[in-house]
């Protein structure tokens, strides 16, 4: 059962990235589209499944995880969005293996000239939920987007944040802050860009209540027939994580995936696995 929950991720990220690269889904099928994927592990073979349908104004993702002593993880996220009423809404429910539940739900209504107000609430497996309320501001600036805003939460009283976005020379770059009541903060900057020849960059940092910053700098490289991706992670200690993937397609929408990753202590697991995605 733990081992669904822990390779679950692996496996969607594998069936994210086929269904969206596979070059035999044309952008007339893009409304709808489904994928499968075998993984084969230390653990043993996972087996997935996945869904992406597109309507107007909303897109559902469906994806389903089983693990080779049969327990399954299911993930369901909707979007919806409305640009004349200037609504939109983002509910995401996973099920684990035991039957249990933890589900997000956000809504967001505009209520003025860049001016929004916000919901989020967190239902956890124990069925206890937290909810946090806001209200934003969004204005525009020379090279991007400034958006302010107060958030309520339920645990961490009063949180005021602050999001800037910025587009210079080919790159994009975000700097946001959430400072909460008793002076603390938590900071994330990132800067991506890319070449214009099929690969792109990103570097990241993350700096928690506690003043501990995580960094990663990630890389996406398309191929003739695939696409190449790794992500190294730096820790606050100085421990480093890094993921190498690899994916070879076969130009009918089948193809093959190899990912390896080397832990905080050393160690590397390597999973294997191939792919099949078509239009629904």
């Amino acid at each position: 059962m733990i081992g669904v929950n822990k390779h679950a991720a692996a496996l969607a990220a594998i069936l994210l990235t086929a269904g969206t690269l596979a070059a035999s889904v044309t952008e007339a099928d893009a409304r709808g589209r489904r994928g499968s994927a075998s993984v084969q592990t230390e653990r043993g073979t996972y087996q997935g499944n996945a869904s992406v349908n597109r309507q107007r104004g909303s897109r559902t993702r469906e994806s389903t995880v089983t693990g080779p002593n049969g327990g399954q993880t299911s993930v369901r996220d909707e979007r919806t969005w409305n640009r004349e009423e200037g609504t939109a809404s983002h509910d995401r429910t996973r099920t684990y293996p035991d039957g249990s539940t933890r589900s997000v739900d956000a809504d967001a209504q505009r209520t003025g000239e860049g001016q929004w107000s916000a919901s989020r609430t967190v239902t956890g497996r124990n069925g206890e939920t937290r909810t946090q309320t806001g209200d934003f501001s969004a204005t525009r600036t020379e090279n991007g987007r400034s958006v302010t805003g107060d958030i309520q939460t339920q645990n961490a009283g009063a949180v005021q944040y602050q999001r800037d976005v910025t587009r210079q020379d080919g790159a994009r770059t975000v700097n946001s802050t959430a400072t909460f009541e008793d002076g603390t903060q938590v900071s994330r900057s990132s800067t991506g860009s890319c070449d214009g020849q099929g690969t792109c960059v990103r570097d990241t940092a993350v700096t928690n209540r506690q003043g501990q910053t995580v960094t990663s700098a990630e890389s996406r490289t398309r191929t003739e027939d695939g696409a190449v991706y790794s992500r190294d992670t730096t820790f606050a200690d100085g421990a480093t994580r890094q993921i190498d993937r690899e994916r070879v397609g076969n130009g009918d929408g089948t193809g093959a995936v190899n990912r390896t990753v080397t832990g905080r202590d050393g160690e590397t697991r390597t999973q294997t696995g191939t792919y099949e995605v078509s239009p629904q």
